[in-house]
This record gives structure tokens, C-alpha cells and sequence, in this order.
């Protein structure tokens, strides 16, 4: 008995030494066991890393480094032994332990961090959201201690890097595969951990591991879009549920990277709404202590019969619980206590072993900090040194948080500023030859490796920090994405020398202070570091790479064509006033003359009210100088001014950028603006009287700027005529209409106008693109107006700028319409018998759903191909959806979408067509997604012989994104013909016409000349092959006649017949005022001398209201053919039937079924084998010869 008890001692003994270093004395007769769990959260990888502990009662400096993390976690489980003798002790991670790491950990994939944590006898943890910044198949493989893959892109100091597998229990319970519904990589979602006492007492904890469900928002959509998130309370409770009942597991501590907030002796946020749940779900929950983390705060309270904790982050500080838990129960016998202590090197030394695991990671890192990241232009420095004693701004402070800002929109935050303590910029960043950049130089500029926080904050809040600068000279900020002013404090306190006078944003927009922003911060500044108390109430968003990482990634992405440039000051402006008239402000240029100041703006009447923020000023007395603009807009929230209002106005001028694609701000010009801070009512005034467009001054008609904004030329250049108006009032007499209204903007010319309009009373398109058309902001999409119809009388507002044009803004309800009369039109191509008919209609966006795509339409398109177009043989569709149009579900089918305009076809009377298209790969060829547009032909069987189809550009790189060409090979009247479907792609990406970059460039183009090309090559090959062979290519070629696409395609083989047609109805697409041709037919030289072309005008100049069905006009060619002999065997057209034709469909080069059962089996290059009763040898060789020549196709 006695050596059992012996030996039974010495195992005891054994289990506990393998929860710590530590082997306590023993007692007897003890009912329970003593228990602390040791906690830290947020690690990040942070080896050598120090910093500010943040806790209720002020901070600590030079907190953390791995090696005192060790030592302290030792030192604390050494005082609870000596304190409890029989205690028991678990280490324990909440989540983040790895990712947004410093380089000692983050270059070696954090495997360095892996190998310290096991050093540190840690046994159990959870994951975070930066744990998936790599994909969780990575994290898993450094979890499993196994090597990358010979084909990864790892540094090769990764792949010789002396891993170790993880000893930590990995658990996480709300994470699931979509797929099946598992917990992904075999991880659990709990794990118990027995605790056996030196009296052989044994008691369980079970702890259950949960993420934050917010991790879409803060993590790379690839790297979750394979997961679910459930819901934590709901996970927990079940779990715990079954630790207790099924494990009889009593005790229970939760590790959840879930953001806590320590508020007196309880918690706040997100684990305190989740416990408040949990015990709704389970008000008999055991779940004793919940492990927090994610925002990196210290925590310490109680939420009901919870202790709550979280020891800020990067090891700084560790989270402590203790308690007894009782034997007979297996439960806490009371909430347990806890504390959070800093890590500092008082009473310690750094542990040696994890210590050199860091110093080993060090040395293996060392020549990678030497490597060139890239290059600044500017010679041996970009300095810290600021500007003066009072703005504090230097070109270094504005590159690091331009960077930050940057590489966090890089990281998915759609951020609209960034800031950083000056004092965490630590050295000038020095520049070796040539302005290069190594890593090491970088890295001592921001050597901390604190953690960026995305964090919101209103412009109140971002006001206070700003200000807060001024409260001790010692400490102030560097700013990105925004500008500011301040002044002297009107009060005289001298402990607040200056307030913000009014902030900015970078495209001018004033910030509001109810507005809510989102900011890049450091970790320091998120503890409110350096005073900064400002940002402690701010939301966390989420968190990017460590700043060290940041800059080198940004440094990196920047210079990687060309130097990058060092920021200019101006961001922060003492606010000196001046006396300004409007015409000075404007000044003779597309920038305003005194952005960034702020002036004082007397005796001006406002003329327009755009809405509750938004107006516009005229001076009353100008200067007389026609290229500088007497009005402007004023931006001033909440102004209750009225037109005709005689007012002072103090503020800052500003560039902004009006309402625009997303690409705004490097496409379009800017608006000069004065961002008001005062506005004040002195009196009413008249009404200056507009500028008379037309009468007054004439737009320029040849240039919209011919010389790249070096010569402000207002008589000469459309854009400097518009700037020179800017603000300003202006008018229009009768105005003439030149297309459809479409989001409330109508383009015109002026009543006096002597420009030569085509019969729909457009004006079309030339290679100036028509300077002189005028575009009006009706602000009304349900005003009806189409081609030919004029405006009646005057109208008249301010000139303004959005989405890359020049406009008037015209007050609401102010045009009326006068009907032009412009009626649709029918095709004047009569159909023969001996002749071809075939057209080509973009039918926009058009599908099976009746949701997406009405009725109506439906109606309207088939009607027009058998009323206007008079049943063309064969029609080329664009734009053809599958069956569900915009629903993106993988199905690329569009049978039923081709079946619906087919029977409206033949409900209008028209025949009964059959439908060709090559279904493409899912959301591979561009346009809405999931809708997978495509090229198609309907054909009348009983006029055409369809005989095989293929689609060009399938598999080939250069159509990626774009609609594969259809080639289909049909026969008529025995003429061998091949028709090429195209619709090549769009514009989209070109540069706008009146934007900022002149002359503007159409990126586009480039594709297209190429996708050309390529169509060329095909065609040349297929008449190579057969002489004989008739080539008509059509479709929306997204060009215009006189473009080089068109002109690759004609080659020597083809004629485009737009280029025949008169010149005045050369038509078939509106934009921007201009009647342009993007449809277009080409057929081959023979066939061009008696064909009979047509562009049938029945939706472009119209709106949906006057029955138009499509933003394209239909075009189409009658062509006249030789009389051929037909081939024996050829088909009885007469005597066509849908079911042989339609499976004929999709046959991709295959032959008919048809065919199939009159010829031999695939590949048979005799007739040996086929017995044809009743034919004589004459007609069995033609059955011959026409099997093989139609193969050859």
C-alpha cells in the first residue's frame, strides 16, 4: 500500500510540473483544489515589442517583450503555489496571438511566436481575427509545425526555419464550414483539462473557445467567405450545456475574442452582451470567467456570476483568475477573483529560453533588414524636423500617415483619415543613393511595431484630439486625408492657446461634427497616449499590420514603377483672415487662388439653393473680367438662406469634388467652394441677370482643351469657358433637345444655334466629340423629353461640375417641354425571297425574369422585330441573359430566356425562330453579375440552314471579362455564309471627356484594337480555307466608325457599311449629347455592292415612355447572293422542323443531329461499311462529298 501511494504521489507530481515549473508542497484531507488560470490576448507576435500598459489608474512604460512575459507568467505562478500549495495552474491565449506582427515574428510567419508560447506553457487558446489574415489553412499549417509548400512565395528564411508544432489545445466552437457545417481542420470547440492535487483530489475545467461573428468585416472576404459565424451566447450555451451534462463538467471559462469594456466594478460591450444572453438562453449557466480580447483594453469585472477579463495586448500585461474549485460540485465555489498586471522588468529578468528563441529570430531576420524597399524622390532625407513652433507638420509626419491611411483602404477600410503621435516617428528617414530605401532605415522611423486600429470617430471627437494638441506643446499629431485651420483661443486660456477654427476633408467637404469618420490610429494613441484622451471613446472597426510593416509595405507599393513623392505641407493653417471678391477667389485657373484660406467675402446675392447645405453667391459688383467667374458655391449646414438674400461670408476655400464615380477624385476637376463658417444676412439684393449662352457668349465648338491647362483659354477651350462661368449664372432660349431625358440631366444647344441636326434633331457625333453641347441638371427623372423637342422660353441657373462634366443647375419645376413630334421608325428593307435579311439589335439586359426584365419590353422588342424590322432571316442578339438574369446562382443557361422572346415573337406574327449562343462561364464575360450576358442569333429555319457555331476568344486571356465573339456558319440558297456575332468591350475605364487629364485617354481602345485583331485573324483564316466562303460580321462594337477598331476589322476582306450610309442618320446610340454609332454590320466586298444597309431609329433619341424597349437602335443589311447550285442532300427548308434545329443548338462545331443520322459515325473516312439500299453509286458520292465538306467546318 504504502509504494502505491508512493507512486501514486509522483504521478500527481508528474501533472503538475506539466502545467508548470513549479511542485508544490502537499497536503492532506483537502476538498478543493486550489486554481489559477493565466491569460493574455492580442499577442501579435510582438517577441521584443514595448510599450505603454494602459489601466483605470493611469499607464506603465516599457511593458512586454516576450522573454519578461515568460518570466512574469513564472513569477505569478510561483506566488499562487507558495500561497496555495496544492494549486494548479493553466496559461491560456484568447485569440490574435499571431498576425499584424513585428518583423521577428511576422517575417518568419510566425513561427518564432509558436515556439515561444510553448516555451511559455501555454495549453490552451482560441483564434482571433487576425489568426484568418493569411487564410486559416496557413495558420493551421504553423500550428502543425510543418513546412510550407515547395511552391510558396515564403522568404527561403521561412523554409529553414527550425519549426515546432503548437502545444496549445486549439479550440473554437461558432466557426463552421459553410459546406458541411463542421468545425474546419478538426479543431474542437472545447476541450477539458483534469487538475489532479498532491491529496490525488481531481477536479475538470472546460474551456470553449469563440470568435467575434464581426470577422467579415475586418478580414479579407477570401479568407472567410468559406465560413460561418455563429452566434456566440447561442454557441456557448450549448456547449456548456453539454460540458455539464454529459462531462459533468461544472467549471467553465470561456476564451473569446470579443471586445470588453471596463466600466467601475463591471463590464460594458460586446462579452457583456453576450453573457446577458447567455443567461436568458440558460439562467443556470456555470460559465465562471470569460477570457476577452480583440480591442485591447485592460478588463477586469464582474457581468452577474461571471468575472470578466482582458490584459490589454502584446503582452504588456497578463490577465490573472483564481479560485478553489470544489470536488463534490466540480464548480468555482464563488465567482473568482482576478487581476491584470503589467509586464516590466521590476523584480525580473528576461526568461533565457525565450529569449533566445527572439535573439535567434533576430540574427535570422538581420539581412532582410538591409534589403532596398524602394525609393523617394528627394536627396539624402525626408525629415521629421517640423515646419514651425505653431502648425508642427512635417513632410515625413504627412508620408508615414499617408502611408497608414493608404495600406489600410489597401486592407479593405474604407478610411477617410489617419493620425500619428509625433513623437512616435523616431528618426529622419535617411535615403541611401539614388533615393533608395532599405528595411532597416524604414523600420527606424517606426520602430515600435505598435498594432493600427481602424476606430470611428465623429468630426466632435476628431475636433477635441485635434485641439487637445495645444493643451501641451510637447505632444502633437500628424495627419492624413484631412486639412484644418485654427486661431488664437478667444477665451485667452492658457492652457489652451488655439482652437480649430474648421476641418476639412481632402476633397474639399467640410467635416461636420455630427458626421462619423473612419480613422487609422496607433495602439498608443487608442490607450490615449501622449494625453490624447480624445481617442479612448472612439468605436473600434478593426486593426491592420503593426506601423513598422505598414510603412515598408507602403514605401514598397508606391515606388514600385516610380520614386514616390514626399507629401506637401498645408494640412495644418493658422487661420489669417483676408477680404476677398469672388473674382480673386476664382482666379484665372481651374484651382481656385486661395484654396486653404480663409477668407471674408462681402456684398453677394445668392442666386441658387441647391438644398439645406448648398447654395450659390454672385458678387454684386464684379470685376469686369470675363475669364474670372463672379460666382461661386458656399457650403454651410443648415444656412435658411433664400435667393435674393444679400449676405457676409467667412470661411475657407476649398477644391471639392461634386458627386462622381468612385473614381472620382483622380478623374474629375474640382469646384472652387468657400466652406463657410459664418453667414450673415445684411439686407436683399437684385438678382444679377444671367449670362445668355448662345447670345452673350458662345461655347467653343472645336476644343474641349487643347493644350493640357497650360493656357487658361476661355474663347478657345471648352473647359476654360465653363471654369471661366463657374458658379455663375447662366441661361438658355429655346433650348433644342438632342436626345432623351435620363437622371433628370437633358443635353442641348441654344435656340439660336446654327449646327446641322440629323432628322431626329441629334447632333452627331464627330472626333471633337462637339464641345458646344450643353448639359442641364433638371433634378428631374420623371420629366419626359426626348430628341427634337425644345425647351420653351428661357431657363437659367448656376454653372456647376459632377460626374466628369460641366452643367447648369437648373432650379426645380423650371423647364417645360415642347413636343418635337419625333415619331419611331420602320425599316424601309422589304423582305424577297432571294435575298437575306439580317440584323442586329443590343436588347439590353434581357432575360427570363420577369422582375428584371418586364413584360413590356418583352412585348416592345418582338413587336419591333416584326413591325419595324420586318422578320429579319437571321438576328444577332446582344446583351442576351440567362434565364434568371441578375440572380447569380452559377447557371449560365439562357433557354428560357431565348424561349420567352421567341414566343413573343411569334404572338406579334412573326416565325417561329430558333436560338444559337455558346453559354459562357459564369460571370467571366462582363456586364451585370451574374447575369452572363452573351452573344446569340435567332434564325428562321425555313429561310436559313443553320450548320454549326463556335465562339471565338473562349479560353484566350485577352477576352477575359469580356463577351466571347459568336461565329456561326449557315447556309442560304446554297451560298456558304459565316456570321460573327460580337460584342466587344465596353468603355468603361476611359477617362472622362471634361475631366482632369487632357487630352483624355481611352484605355479601352487598347482592347478593343486587339480583341479586332484577333476576330481579323479569324476570318482571314476561314475564307483561306474557303474562298467561297460569304463573311458577315455584326453586333455592338462599343467604337465608332471612324475608330481603329473598325478599321482593324474591315482589313482587306470587309466593308463596314455604316460608312456608306448617310452621313445625317449614321446612328444608333445617344450619350452625352452626342448621336454616336457603336452598331455596326461589315460584310464582305462582293456582298457590299448590292446590299441594302439600314439603322432603323426607334429607341436611342427616345425615352421608355415613348416605347422605347432598348438604349440601342437595331441595324440592318439585305444582301443579294449569286444563285448557287444547291448540294444534294441539302434539306427541303419547306419542310423544316424545330426539333431537328433545335438540336442543332450549341453544337459547337459538331455536326447536326440531323446529319448524324443520314452520314456516317464520326471520323469514317469511307462508305464501305453503309449499305444504302435503293441509291445509286452517283448519289452515294454526293452524300460523300457534302458529309465531308460540311466536317470540314
Amino acid at each position: 500500500m504504502k509504494m502505491k501511494k508512493l507512486t501514486k504521489h509522483l504521478l500527481v507530481a508528474g501533472a503538475v510540473l506539466s502545467f508548470g515549473c513549479f511542485a508544490p508542497k502537499i497536503l492532506a484531507d483537502q476538498t478543493t483544489v486550489p486554481v489559477q488560470v493565466l491569460g493574455v490576448n492580442d499577442f501579435h507576435g510582438a517577441l521584443s515589442t514595448t510599450g505603454s500598459y494602459y489601466y483605470p489608474g493611469g499607464k506603465v512604460s516599457g511593458a512586454g517583450g516576450a522573454a519578461l512575459l515568460s518570466s512574469k507568467l513564472n513569477q505569478m505562478q510561483a506566488n499562487f503555489v507558495a500561497n496555495h500549495p496544492t494549486g494548479q495552474t493553466i496559461r491560456v491565449s484568447a485569440g490574435d496571438m499571431v498576425g499584424a506582427s513585428p518583423a521577428n515574428s511576422g517575417l518568419l510567419q510566425d513561427e518564432p511566436t509558436i515556439k515561444a508560447f510553448n516555451a511559455m506553457n501555454f495549453t490552451v487558446g482560441t483564434i482571433g481575427n487576425h489568426e484568418f489574415d493569411e487564410g486559416l489553412a496557413e495558420f493551421n499549417r504553423i500550428l502543425l509545425g510543418q513546412a510550407p509548400s515547395a511552391d510558396s512565395n515564403f522568404l527561403d528564411i521561412v523554409k529553414s526555419y527550425p519549426r515546432e508544432a503548437s502545444k496549445m489545445d486549439l479550440v473554437i466552437a461558432n466557426l463552421v464550414n459553410k459546406s458541411d457545417g463542421k468545425i474546419p481542420f478538426g479543431w474542437h470547440p472545447y476541450t477539458v483539462k483534469t487538475l489532479t492535487d498532491a491529496n490525488g483530489n481531481s477536479v475538470k475545467v472546460g474551456f470553449i473557445g469563440v470568435v467575434t461573428t464581426e470577422i467579415p468585416d475586418l478580414v479579407l472576404r477570401k479568407n472567410w467567405q468559406d465560413y460561418q459565424f455563429l452566434d456566440e451566447a447561442e454557441t456557448i450555451a450549448k456547449y456548456e450545456k453539454e460540458l455539464r451534462e454529459n462531462q459533468k463538467v461544472n467549471a467553465i471559462v470561456v476564451l473569446a475574442h470579443v471586445p470588453s469594456v471596463q466600466s467601475g466594478e463591471t463590464t460594458t460591450g460586446a462579452v457583456a452582451d453576450m453573457l446577458a444572453k447567455l443567461a436568458t438562453i440558460d439562467p443556470n449557466h456555470t460559465v465562471d470567467a470569460v477570457f476577452a480580447g480583440h480591442n485591447h483594453v485592460y478588463t477586469n469585472g464582474v457581468n452577474g456570476k461571471t468575472r470578466v477579463m482582458q490584459s490589454t495586448s502584446q503582452g504588456k500585461g497578463v490577465a490573472e483568475i483564481t479560485g478553489e474549485i470544489d470536488v463534490a460540485t466540480q464548480d468555482f465555489v464563488k465567482v473568482p477573483d482576478g487581476q491584470v498586471v503589467p509586464v516590466t522588468k521590476e523584480n525580473l529578468t528576461p526568461d533565457e529560453k525565450v529569449a533566445a528563441i527572439v535573439a535567434d529570430a533576430d540574427n535570422r531576420i538581420a539581412d532582410e533588414q538591409n534589403k532596398v524597399i524602394g525609393a523617394v524622390d528627394a536627396d539624402t532625407m525626408v525629415t521629421r524636423e517640423v515646419n514651425d513652433n505653431v502648425q508642427r507638420e512635417s513632410p515625413l509626419g504627412n508620408l508615414i500617415t499617408d502611408g497608414q491611411r493608404a495600406m489600410a483602404k489597401e486592407a479593405g477600410y474604407d478610411v477617410d483619415f489617419a493620425m500619428t503621435n509625433n513623437g512616435g516617428i523616431r528618426a529622419d528617414l535617411l535615403l541611401g543613393k539614388d533615393g533608395m530605401v532599405t528595411w532597416g532605415a524604414a523600420q527606424a522611423v517606426q520602430p515600435f511595431g505598435n498594432i493600427l486600429q481602424v476606430v470611428e470617430m465623429t468630426g466632435a471627437q476628431i475636433k477635441e484630439v485635434l485641439e487637445q494638441q495645444y493643451d501641451d506643446e510637447k505632444y502633437f499629431l500628424q495627419i492624413s486625408g484631412l486639412s484644418y485651420t485654427f486661431t488664437e483661443n478667444p477665451t485667452g486660456d492658457a492652457n489652451q492657446k488655439y482652437v480649430v477654427e474648421s476641418m476639412t476633408k481632402e476633397d474639399g467637404n467640410p467635416i461636420t461634427p455630427e458626421g462619423k469618420y473612419k480613422v487609422v490610429i496607433n495602439d498608443f494613441l487608442f490607450g490615449g497616449g501622449d494625453g490624447f484622451k480624445g481617442f479612448t471613446n472612439t468605436k473600434l472597426l478593426g486593426a491592420i499590420d503593426p506601423d513598422t510593416e505598414t510603412f515598408v509595405n507602403y514605401i514598397q507599393k508606391s515606388s514600385a514603377k516610380d520614386k514616390m513623392a514626399v507629401p506637401a505641407l498645408g494640412r495644418k493653417l493658422l487661420y489669417q483672415e483676408r477680404v476677398a471678391k469672388v473674382g480673386e477667389i476664382q482666379g484665372h485657373d481651374h484651382l481656385g487662388a486661395f484654396t486653404h484660406q480663409n477668407v471674408t467675402v462681402k456684398d453677394v446675392v445668392v442666386t441658387a439653393v441647391e438644398n439645406s447645405s448648398r447654395f450659390y453667391v454672385q458678387d454684386l459688383h464684379p470685376d469686369g473680367d470675363i475669364t474670372t467667374s463672379d460666382g461661386m458655391s458656399v457650403y454651410f449646414k443648415n444656412h435658411n438662406v433664400k435667393v435674393g438674400d444679400q449676405l457676409e461670408l467667412k470661411g475657407t476655400v476649398a477644391e471639392v469634388f461634386g458627386s462622381g464615380y468612385a473614381e472620382k477624385e483622380q478623374t474629375d476637376l474640382t469646384i472652387t467652394q468657400l466652406q463657410a463658417t459664418q453667414v450673415t444676412k445684411v439686407g436683399t439684393a437684385q438678382v444679377p441677370a444671367p449670362v445668355v449662352l448662345g447670345v452673350d457668349r458662345k461655347v467653343p465648338s472645336q476644343h474641349i482643351e487643347n493644350d493640357g491647362f497650360v493656357n487658361f483659354d476661355p474663347a478657345d477651350d471648352a473647359l476654360d469657358f465653363w471654369e471661366s462661368l463657374e458658379g455663375m449664372l447662366v441661361a438658355v432660349n429655346h433650348a433644342k433637345i438632342l436626345g432623351p431625358q435620363k437622371n433628370g440631366e437633358l443635353f442641348v444647344l441654344p435656340g439660336e444655334s446654327t449646327d446641322i441636326l440629323n432628322h431626329s434633331g441629334g447632333l452627331l457625333l464627330d472626333e471633337d466629340f462637339n464641345p458646344q453641347i450643353i448639359a442641364l441638371s433638371t433634378g428631374d427623372r420623371k420629366l419626359r423629353a426626348k430628341a427634337k423637342d425644345t425647351i420653351e422660353g428661357q431657363v437659367a441657373g448656376p454653372v456647376t461640375y459632377s460626374y466628369g462634366m460641366y452643367k447648369v443647375y437648373l432650379p426645380k419645376n423650371s423647364v417645360k417641354i415642347k413636343d418635337g413630334k419625333l415619331a419611331r421608325e420602320k425599316t424601309t428593307i422589304k423582305a424577297s425571297k432571294d435575298k437575306l435579311t439580317i440584323a442586329s439589335y443590343n436588347i439590353e439586359n434581357f432575360s427570363a425574369n420577369k422582375e428584371s426584365t418586364s413584360d413590356e419590353k418583352a412585348q416592345r422588342i418582338a413587336q419591333s422585330f416584326v413591325n419595324d424590322l420586318n422578320a429579319p432571316d437571321i438576328i444577332t442578339l446582344l446583351e442576351m441573359q440567362d434565364n434568371n438574369g441578375p440572380i447569380d446562382d452559377g447557371n449560365t443557361d439562357a433557354t428560357q430566356s431565348a424561349k420567352r422572346l421567341i414566343e413573343a415573337i411569334e404572338k406579334a406574327g412573326g416565325p417561329s425562330y430558333q436560338y444559337i449562343d455558346v453559354a459562357p462561364e459564369n460571370n467571366q464575360d462582363g456586364g451585370a453579375p451574374g447575369a452572363n450576358i452573351r452573344v446569340g442569333f435567332l434564325y428562321n429555319p425555313k429561310r436559313v440552314d443553320y450548320n454549326t457555331s463556335e465562339a471565338i476568344g473562349k479560353g484566350d486571356e485577352l477576352f477575359k471579362d469580356t463577351r466571347k465573339s459568336l461565329a456561326g456558319y449557315f447556309t442560304f440558297n446554297g451560298q456558304k455564309l459565316l456570321l460573327i456575332g460580337n460584342h466587344l468591350n465596353s468603355k468603361r475605364g476611359d477617362q472622362p471627356l471634361y475631366g482632369s487629364h487632357q487630352p483624355a485617354s481611352f484605355a479601352s481602345a487598347m482592347k478593343r484594337d486587339q480583341l479586332a485583331q484577333t476576330i481579323a485573324t479569324y476570318v482571314d483564316k476561314a475564307v483561306k480555307s474557303d474562298p467561297s466562303l460569304k463573311v458577315v460580321m455584326t453586333g455592338d462594337f462599343n467604337d465608332f466608325e471612324f475608330s481603329n477598331t473598325l478599321a482593324i476589322l474591315e482589313g482587306k476582306q470587309l466593308v463596314n457599311l455604316v460608312k456608306t450610309h448617310p452621313a445625317e442618320d449614321r446612328y444608333s446610340y445617344f450619350y452625352l449629347g452626342n448621336s454616336e454609332t457603336l452598331d455596326h454590320i461589315l460584310v464582305s466586298k462582293d456582298l457590299a455592292k448590292n446590299a441594302v444597309f439600314d439603322m432603323i431609329h426607334i429607341n436611342a433619341m427616345f425615352m421608355q415612355e415613348d416605347g422605347r424597349a432598348s438604349d440601342h437602335d437595331p441595324v440592318m443589311v439585305q444582301l443579294t447572293f449569286k444563285k448557287q447550285k444547291p448540294d444534294a442532300g441539302e434539306k427541303d427548308k419547306d419542310k423544316g422542323d424545330s426539333t431537328d434545329n433545335q438540336d442543332k443548338k450549341n453544337n459547337n462545331g459538331k455536326l447536326p443531329k440531323k446529319l448524324k443520322k443520314d452520314l456516317p459515325a464520326a471520323g469514317t473516312k469511307i462508305m464501305g461499311s453503309l449499305v444504302l439500299i435503293g441509291v445509286v453509286l452517283i448519289g452515294a458520292a454526293i452524300i460523300i462529298r457534302v458529309y465531308n465538306t460540311k466536317k470540314a467546318k
